[in-house]
């Protein structure tokens, strides 16, 4: 798990609350702002109340200097980093989770708000978990927690030293590696996503470095009739994460109906 002792900002209710519920990571304190008391704000209070956390009230105008228009929902609090696990440890959770896990890396993705809503996708879309490089790529944050929604407090994260040598050691776990780029074959609607798969997604702009694209076992492309060049990164993902729960729940469906 991750060492670190500093405190982060989590911004907005449901962030905040998604925070608290899980419980994966201390919280320090939360600040409301005064007199803004719609009845979400008083359950997020009486659920910290509930768990003894110290609360603070500023007046209006001391909250909106503090925490400007991050803190526009009336609430922050104030959290231990994300806590972060080791790749193996990573592997081991999304394989007792299924069997044919998919683990999406991101290779170099350097804007927090992507970043947040790639790891709000995975979730939701039933990803068992993101590997980011710990170099040449965006900490995880608070733009990058209000971004994912809470998904962050839920979706396991690994942060590697190198990604090709996590690339490998998926590879050896049984993972087979399968990189995203506009130059793909197949496209994605074609391929088989019915094994353990390592999603590689690259930055936004330049794609897939070319170690990384030579170290994946298979590139794919998202069909597109439009002139406009490539997708968002975040569009991207949620795009395969679609497609693969979309192939997975047909798959399981036709085994249901012979069953």
């Amino acid at each position: 798990m991750s060492d670190q002792t500093s405190q982060e900002c989590v911004y907005g209710v449901h962030p905040v609350r998604q925070a608290l519920e899980t419980g994966a990571r201390h919280c320090y304190k939360i600040v409301f702002e005064k007199d803004k008391n719609p009845a979400r704000l008083q359950d997020l209070q009486s659920l910290a109340r509930s768990r003894k956390i110290r609360i603070e009230t500023l007046p209006r105008d001391a909250f909106r200097k503090r925490f400007g228009e991050q803190g526009q929902q009336g609430v922050v609090g104030f959290f231990a980093p994300v806590p972060t696990l080791g790749l193996h440890e990573l592997m081991e959770r999304a394989f007792k989770a299924t069997e044919r896990p998919v683990v999406v890396l991101l290779d170099g993705i350097q804007d927090p708000q992507n970043l947040g809503a790639l790891i709000r996708s995975a979730y939701v879309l039933g990803m068992q978990g993101v590997v980011l490089p710990r170099h040449r790529a965006v900490p995880l944050n608070e733009t990058v927690a209000r971004c994912s929604s809470g998904a962050i407090e839920h979706l396991p994260v690994s942060v590697v030293t190198n990604l090709n040598n996590a690339i490998a050691a998926l590879k050896e776990a049984g993972f087979w590696i399968v990189g995203v780029d506009m130059a793909g074959n197949p496209a994605c609607d074609r391929f088989e996503f019915n094994m353990p798969v390592a999603l590689v997604i690259g930055g936004e702009g330049k794609g897939l470095r070319l170690s990384t694209r030579k170290a994946c076992d298979f590139v794919v492309s998202i069909p597109m009739d439009g002139e406009l060049g490539s997708l968002n990164a975040s569009v991207a993902g949620a795009i395969l994460f679609y497609e693969i729960l979309r192939q997975r729940r047909t798959a399981s469906h036709s085994k249901q109906k012979k069953g």
